[in-house]
C-alpha cells in the first residue's frame, strides 16, 4: 500500500489529483514576514454588528461592523474573522450547509465584497478551521506584499485540499485550487512568506512527503526547482543537526527521509557508522539504527521518488 501511495503521489506531482490522508496542523506564518492583527465573530454574529480589532502600531483601534452589503444580501452567516494586513481591515464570512465548518466564503474590503466563493463557482464539500485557538477559520498574511488567505478543504480526504485567494492589481483572484498541501515558510529567510506545496503528508516508515517551493508568475504558481533543492538540502542540514543533538527513532526516520527526497541513499548508508556512534549504538545490537539501515537498504521509496523535482507543474487554479 505504501508503495501505491508513492506511485499516486507522482501522479498528482504530474498533474493529477492524488488521494491520501489529513494527520496534519496548518503551519502558523512567520511573524517577520506578517502584519495582521485578528479576532472572530462567532456563529450568530449578524447581531452583533462589531468586532474589537487590536490596532497595529501606530494606528487607532477600529471597530469593523459588519459589511453592510452582507447584512443586504446574505443572511445566517455562522462566522467572521476580522484580519487586519498592512493596515488595512479585511473580513472573512461563512456560511455552512454542510457537515464541515463552512461551505462558502466571502471576502470584504472596506465595507464591499470583493471576492464570494459562490460567485467564483467554488463548489466544495466543505472547509477546515485553520486556527482554533485564534479563532480564525482562514489563515492571513500578506506575501509579497499581497494580501493573501488560505482556506483548506475537506474535498480530498484523506489527503489535502486548499484554495490562496491573493489581491492582485487591486482584485482577489484564486491562484490556487488544488489537491495538495499548502504551508507558508520563509525558505531562503529573506523575510519574505514562499508558498510549499506538497502532494500528499507522506508516512513513516521512509515514506516523505515531497515539499516544493512555488512563485507566482501571473495569476498561477510554478514550481521553483532550484529553490526547492536547495530548500531540501538545508532541510537535510537541520535533520542532521536534530539528530546529533537528540537521536531518537523519530529523529533520525526524518534524517533518512531526507537524504531520500534528495536522492541521496547511497550517501546515507556510507554514514551509518556516524549515526551509530551519534546514538550511541553499535552495529548489530537491535536498536532502532540497525532497524532503519535494513529498512533503507530494502526500501524502493528512492527508486519510486527518483528525479521527482522535474517532474513538478504549475499548480492547478480550478477542478
Amino acid at each position: 500500500m505504501r508503495i501505491l501511495s508513492l506511485l499516486l503521489a507522482l501522479a498528482v506531482i504530474a498533474g493529477c489529483s492524488g488521494t491520501g490522508k489529513r494527520e496534519t496542523e496548518a503551519v502558523q506564518p512567520s511573524g517577520t514576514a506578517v502584519s495582521s492583527e485578528a479576532t472572530a465573530v462567532p456563529a450568530g454574529g449578524q447581531e452583533n454588528n462589531s468586532v474589537n480589532v487590536p490596532a497595529a502600531e501606530g494606528l487607532e483601534e477600529e471597530l469593523p461592523e459588519v459589511s453592510p452589503e452582507i447584512a443586504d444580501k446574505y443572511s445566517g452567516f455562522v462566522h467572521m474573522d476580522a484580519v487586519q494586513l498592512n493596515g488595512q481591515v479585511y473580513e472573512v464570512y461563512y456560511w455552512n450547509k454542510g457537515d464541515f465548518a463552512f461551505t462558502q466564503f466571502a471576502i470584504v474590503k472596506n465595507g464591499d465584497i470583493v471576492f464570494d466563493s459562490k460567485r467564483a463557482d467554488i463548489s466544495t464539500q466543505g472547509g477546515y478551521i485553520w486556527s482554533e485557538e485564534d479563532e480564525l477559520w482562514a489563515e492571513a498574511l500578506i506575501q509579497n506584499n499581497r494580501a493573501s488567505f488560505l482556506f483548506e478543504l475537506a474535498d480530498n480526504r484523506p489527503e489535502a485540499a486548499f484554495i490562496v485567494v491573493e489581491e492582485i492589481d487591486g482584485a482577489m483572484q484564486v491562484t490556487v485550487n488544488d489537491n495538495v498541501l499548502l504551508q507558508y515558510e520563509d525558505t531562503d529567510q529573506d523575510g519574505e512568506e514562499d508558498l510549499v506545496a506538497s502532494p500528499y503528508f507522506g508516512q513513516t516508515p521512509l515514506g516523505p512527503a515531497l515539499y516544493a517551493v512555488y512563485e507566482l508568475q501571473g495569476t498561477q504558481y510554478v514550481p521553483d526547482i532550484p529553490r526547492t533543492e536547495q530548500y531540501a538540502e538545508e532541510q537535510l542540514q537541520l535533520k542532521e543537526l536534530d539528530y546529533k543533538n537528540n537521536p531518537s527513532e523519530t529523529t533520525f526516520e526524518s534524517l533518512l527521509s531526507a537524504y531520500l527526497v534528495l536522492g541521496q541513499r547511497s550517501v546515507a548508508l556510507s554514514r551509518f557508522e556516524e549515526f551509530y556512534e551519534w546514538a550511541g549504538q553499535r552495529a548489530g545490537d537491535g536498536g532502532f539504527v540497525d532497524e532503519y539501515k535494513k529498512l533503507l537498504q530494502n526500501s524502493g521509496t528512492a527508486g519510486e521518488i527518483a528525479g521527482w523535482m522535474g517532474k513538478l507543474k504549475p499548480l492547478r487554479t480550478s477542478k
